[in-house]
């Protein structure tokens, strides 16, 4: 009998949690349209007074997943107003060069992102940048003038060793350790500490933070690549880069481009560091919505898998209606109306560090993309 009566509460409490999900789970159209009249009135009401918007891939490698975004690229653009994108590039460089070609090739030159950049340019949208990593042709070609220029307008004092130290590092960023060498590096850092309090510095608050990016970046570039030291170092600057965007235009809104990864909206230890989204929400509470994107049938991931996650009521896809159509979660309304459910746990396919965890606490909405594709490049 007792065995019977768990049974009862068991499928009772299951089919409650279906029920509390499905009522907040709506059908998108096909990728060439793919927010719904439904999907815009959900924004329409999340979105009042929402300065950033945050637009996740699950990887850099996901073409579908950038076709998707810039669907909700173009309705937040057309629909409402917003006329800046700052993706997940080099601050330095896409701060003075709003060009695509200082963006990574992933994005830069995939051919699922060809529409949404003759978009950005046909609607006149500034694309920046609030990553430190400062790769792009820009500042190769342009941070040691630029440096030099400033350090002398303001009649601030420097080696010659320090500039030429600056160009040998930013043309060998990826192997600064081997060529530049440890002691060098050091150096650098200590120069660059000195110029962060230098009161002029101070008083100019873009070199300033130029100067915190560049100093973050010479710390990740001399940690080896398998230590994950760089990564709380990186997506903490992020975050203050992306700060200092939004605090220094406050009249702009701003659409957020990059991965899944580095925005979500709370800190775990899990995620080792890549807490990029929580450390701008706790510096900018209630100004930003998160909206997290993934594909399911991919080339890599087996149908079988697909199926048998279907089947398994602690995975996401079992509570969608049918894994051949797009669907849109809100999970900012599932927590509205059941506050319990910001910590009930899932298996999901959103690439954090670990896939099974609190999505609807994470991210405002879920997007699910049926037909997944790579990223592919012109020929």
């Amino acid at each position: 009998m007792k065995n019977i009566i768990l049974i009862i509460f068991t499928v009772f409490g299951l089919n409650s949690i279906f029920a509390q999900i499905e009522q907040n789970i709506y059908e998108l159209n096909s990728m060439e349209n793919l927010l719904t009249e439904d999907i815009k009135d959900i924004l329409d009401i999340n979105l009042i007074d929402k300065k950033v918007i945050f637009l996740g891939e699950a990887e850099h490698h996901i073409g579908s997943d950038f076709l998707a975004k810039t669907e909700f690229v173009k309705y937040l653009v057309l629909e409402k107003g917003y006329k800046d994108i700052a993706f997940e590039g080099d601050f330095f460089g896409l701060y003075f060069d709003h060009n695509k070609i200082n963006l990574y090739s992933f994005w830069s030159r995939s051919v699922q992102c060809n529409e949404l950049f003759e978009f950005l340019k046909e609607h006149n949208v500034t694309i920046w940048g609030f990553d430190n990593q400062m790769g792009s042709g820009y500042t190769w070609n342009n941070f040691t003038n630029k440096l030099t220029e400033f350090l002398q307008n303001n009649s601030i004092s420097f080696d010659k060793k320090f500039t030429e130290t600056t160009e040998n590092y930013i043309k060998n960023r990826k192997k600064a350790t081997k060529v530049i060498g440890k002691s060098n590096l050091e150096y650098l850092i200590t120069e660059v500490d000195k110029l962060i309090k230098n009161e002029t510095v101070i008083k100019d608050k873009l070199w300033s933070q130029f100067l915190k990016s560049y100093r973050s970046d010479i710390i990740i570039n001399s940690t080896h690549k398998s230590n994950k030291k760089g990564i709380p170092v990186r997506d903490s600057q992020m975050a203050k880069n992306l700060d200092f965007l939004v605090k220094s235009m406050p009249e702009k809104k701003f659409i957020v481009w990059l991965a899944n990864a580095h925005m979500t909206k709370y800190e775990y230890d899990f995620m080792k560091g890549q807490t990029m989204g929580g450390q701008f929400v706790n510096m900018n509470p209630n100004i930003s919505y998160h909206i997290a994107i993934s594909s399911i049938h991919m080339p890599y991931r087996k149908e079988k898998w697909i199926e048998k996650s279907s089947k398994d009521s602690e995975n996401l896809l079992h509570y969608l209606p049918s894994t051949e159509k797009n669907y849109f979660i809100d999970s900012k309304q599932i927590i509205n109306k059941n506050p319990e459910y910001s910590e009930k746990i899932f298996e999901g396919m959103f690439n954090l560090e670990e896939n099974k965890t609190n999505w609807f606490k994470h991210f405002d909405a879920l997007v699910f993309i049926s037909k997944g594709e790579k990223v592919k490049y012109p020929k």
